[in-house]
């Protein structure tokens, strides 16, 4: 009896774990992309050992024949996760998927009643959050931050006893602050960041208990409103440790927070904080405050001294506070005053200690010179106290801190001589003087009295800007600066003339700029006379090839046109012979052949010549940062016939998205009308590709090689035409470096803007994140479709029939609610939406009817 027990019982085993394998299997069906091959691959049937449970499959764990864990974070999966599918696996206590492109609802997550640890950040998740969420007794974290979620918090958190960790941030939530933190219970760590929580902080209503846990509490980037704790809510954050509400509209006065002696970091930057500075954050007491953020409000009055023993970051800048600097600073490393109405003498700075390693003052007042004591600053790594009214020389003690990186001490009224140890340091990297009287020549020859650097190279000097001076004396050699509103004389060093004209000029009148091949030395070594008859002979020869070229560049213009309006006319001829061969009224209007495939367009025109005015970087909403809105105002849905790129019709070859290093070729790379250009064999994508639709299949191999034309550029990157293996186009639009910073940022803001949909917008389809600086794509559908403007202003051989009345108000219409959307329906994050409305940025195809 009992050996039929235990087969029994070893049966009903193997069963549950045939059905845990068997729900796994299922989920994998969703998984359309997987990068890392380690997912897909690993996840087979015949993988498994003696008990049922799954054999090295990546991120799966079993105990007793069932599955307990699945953690599989990082590896770029795409695809669908569907709950549904996973809902027999009742033991799972852990679920860990962060940092994919999964995407789908969470609507069955309810009876994963094992659940601990569910971790679905940094996906493309959407919808609700469901009630059947709080159902989870066991939950202990939560973290759902940077997805589409939206709407509001369900209620009931309350019942989640187990509940310390939770992080809702990065989303697009709703509802009420206090409604929601006075639900729970339990939870140490509180981040409901970047949504759409609105509200006032108006705790001290609220249960006594409902927060008396919470360490961490972030509601920063909200709509928050009103004055915070204005009825004394602060005894209930006894335990509060770390507390930002920066970046909402909370008014009033800032809080003394006095009865929460565990506080260490506080932030309530960029909100609209008015009065004075509370004296207790600063002074020596049982508070552990050790970083303080009240930048971008009100505050006026006085910095009274800082005693504190336990500040280190203090950043109070872009105020209104006035008065003298402070006596001391206790220990603080960080100390941001700048952007305020402090008035003084800089001398104030002597008595700061040893311990400051940052003094930002900029854009103040304060008088006085530089301090001259040896004993000071040891520590300091960054000294910026530009656009003040600081006189004086440079004290020789500047140059002698060891650890100094940044000198911003422009536009101020400092004179004298140039100290030669500022650039011989090997530890500063940024120097900016302009904007002063320094006269004299720059020290560069003490560079060549130091046996241990072999070259101007080796130092650590990055950036030096010594613009609006009085410098005189010849150009030094082996450093790239800004030495313009100058008197410099002589030759201009060959590896200096790639900088632009603006480095030198306006000013630096006796500089020679050589075109010829001849040395440096040997026109240097010319005399004055020698060298002002040479610069007259450069002159002459420099006007008289201009007037030659410029006569022959107008005379090719003139035959151009002539030769293109003449083929113009004879084409348009031509086609009225056809058209009335074919049956075709002579006089039929041009547009209706081409709402379908373009086989009527002139043979000589590329399809990128025939829209170049139609997708220009901005015309994607890529022109602005990755902030701005991701869309461009289009009239209907299908747009005309997308003209694919064939060779051998008179096109080089293609260019692959990935044959140059550079994102942004230059002009010597690219025509003046933008074509395809013939570059060398492209490389292969090594980085991730995100795709916002499960449905929108394509790899970052097919990317890497498909054939793509250069449609538009601008100041941020250039936009590329890219054609599939399948026969899909994209309009992939390629950053340049510098203007993406963090990659979680990144991807937070392409997440939201993907999310946008409208009749009258092109959404974004995914982004792209390479290992390299400049590898950074964003991927929209390419609509082949004339641009209003030609419509409106077109006045060459491409112009079109005018559009009637109802037409333009159809098409004003549609722009005002796109327009509307954008800025009331669904705000773009961080952007300005209507910042490039322009005729030439909106599509518009009235001959079709609105779909």
């Amino acid at each position: 009896m009992q050996a039929i027990c235990l087969t029994m019982l070893f049966l009903v085993v193997i069963a549950f774990g045939q059905s845990d394998i068997e729900a796994l299997l299922e989920l994998k069906k969703g998984f359309v992309s997987d990068p890392s091959r380690q997912v897909l691959v690993s996840w087979n049937s015949k993988s498994l050992d003696s008990n049922g449970c799954p054999r090295n499959w990546y991120g799966i764990a079993c105990n007793g024949g069932r599955v307990t864990s699945v953690t599989v974070n990082d590896v770029g999966l795409a695809g669908e996760f569907r709950f549904s599918a996973i809902t027999g696996l009742s033991m799972l206590s852990n679920l860990s998927i962060s940092n994919n492109q999964l995407t789908g609802t969470i609507s069955k997550i309810d009876s994963l009643q094992s659940l601990q640890n569910l971790d679905l950040s940094c996906n493309l998740f959407h919808g609700s959050i469901p009630p059947g969420l709080v159902k989870l007794k066991k939950l202990a974290q939560l973290n759902l931050s940077s997805n589409q979620f939206d709407g509001n918090v369900p209620d009931g958190f309350g019942k989640l006893q187990q509940l310390k960790y939770l992080d809702l941030g990065g989303n697009d939530l709703s509802g009420d602050i206090m409604h929601l933190l006075s639900q729970i219970g339990s939870v140490v760590h509180v981040d409901l960041s970047s949504n759409r929580f609105s509200g006032s902080l108006d705790l001290g209503l609220g249960s006594p208990s409902f927060i008396s846990t919470i360490r961490y509490l972030n509601i920063s980037h909200n709509h928050l409103v009103g004055e915070p704790f204005a009825h004394d809510g602060m005894p209930y954050f006894d335990s509060l440790e770390v507390f930002d509400a920066s970046d909402n509209q909370l008014a009033g006065t800032v809080p003394s927070f006095n009865f929460v002696f565990s506080l260490r970091i506080l932030r309530l930057g960029n909100n609209q904080l008015g009065g004075s500075l509370p004296e207790a954050l600063l002074q020596e007491s049982s508070m552990i405050l050790s970083e303080l953020d009240l930048s971008l409000n009100q505050l006026e009055g006085p910095i009274g001294s800082i005693t504190s023993a336990n500040l280190k970051k203090l950043n109070l800048s872009s105020n209104k506070l006035s008065g003298s600097l402070p006596a001391q600073v206790g220990r603080c490393a960080i100390i941001d005053l700048s952007n305020n109405m402090l008035s003084g003498s800089l001398s104030r700075v002597q008595s700061w200690g040893n311990y400051v390693e940052v003094i930002r003052l900029s854009s103040n007042s304060l008088s006085g010179s530089l301090p001259n004591q040896t004993s000071q600053f040891l520590r300091l790594t960054s000294l910026e106290i530009s656009k003040n009214s600081l006189v004086g020389s440079l004290p020789p003690v500047l140059g002698t801190y060891p650890e100094l990186k940044v000198i911003d001490l422009s536009f101020n009224q400092l004179n004298g001589i140039l100290l030669p140890s500022l650039f011989t340091s090997t530890k500063l990297a940024n120097l900016n003087l302009a904007g002063n009287n320094f006269s004299g020549s720059i020290p560069f020859q003490e560079i060549g009295n130091i046996t241990s650097i072999d070259s101007v190279e080796d130092l650590s000097l990055m950036s030096l800007d010594l613009s609006n001076n009085s410098l005189s004396g010849y150009l030094p050699l082996g450093i790239s600066f800004n030495v313009s509103f100058n008197n410099f004389s002589g030759v201009v060093p060959e590896h200096l003339r790639r900088f632009p004209n603006s480095a030198f000029h306006p000013g630096n009148n006796l500089l020679i700029f050589p075109h010829s091949q001849s040395s440096p030395r040997d026109v240097t070594n010319r005399t004055p006379r020698e060298a002002r008859s040479h610069m007259k002979s450069v002159i002459k020869i420099a006007l008289i090839a201009g007037l030659v070229g410029g006569t022959a560049v107008i005379c090719l213009l003139c035959i151009l046109i002539y030769s293109r309006t003449h083929w113009q006319e004879h084409k348009r001829s031509s086609s009225k012979e056809d058209d009335a061969k074919i049956g075709f009224p002579e006089g039929s209007s041009a547009i209706s052949h081409r709402s379908g495939p373009n086989k009527n367009v002139d043979p000589s025109l590329s399809s990128l010549a025939f829209d170049q005015d139609i997708f220009t970087s901005s015309q994607l909403g890529y022109g602005n940062d990755v902030g701005e809105t991701s869309s461009v105002v289009k009239k209907h849905k299908d747009v005309g016939h997308l003209e694919s790129v064939k060779k051998g019709e008179g096109i080089s070859p293609p260019m692959s998205l990935l044959s140059s290093s550079n994102p942004s070729p230059s002009k010597k790379q690219l025509p003046d009308n933008p074509g395809v250009l013939n570059v060398s064999s492209p490389e292969k994508l090594a980085g991730d590709l995100h795709l916002f639709d499960g449905s929108f299949l394509v790899t970052a191999e097919e990317l890497s090689r498909a054939p793509a034309e250069v449609v538009g550029k601008s100041c941020h990157g250039t936009l590329y035409k890219a054609a599939l293996d399948s026969g899909n186009v994209l309009a992939v639009k390629w950053l340049r470096e510098g203007i993406v910073k963090g990659r979680k940022e990144f991807a937070r803001e392409v997440k939201k803007l993907g999310n946008i949909k409208h009749p009258n917008l092109v959404s974004l389809q995914g982004y792209y994140w390479g290992p390299k600086e400049h590898e950074k794509l964003i991927i929209s559908n390419y609509f082949n479709a004339q641009s209003l403007a030609v419509y409106l202003h077109e006045m060459g051989p491409r112009k079109l029939p005018p559009l009637s009345l109802s037409e333009r108000l159809r098409v004003a219409v549609d722009v005002a609610r796109c327009l509307s959307y954008l800025h009331n329906d669904k705000p773009a994050p961080n952007t300005n939406s209507n910042r490039d409305c322009r005729t030439s940025s909106e599509c518009s195809c009235p001959w079709l009817q609105p779909s």
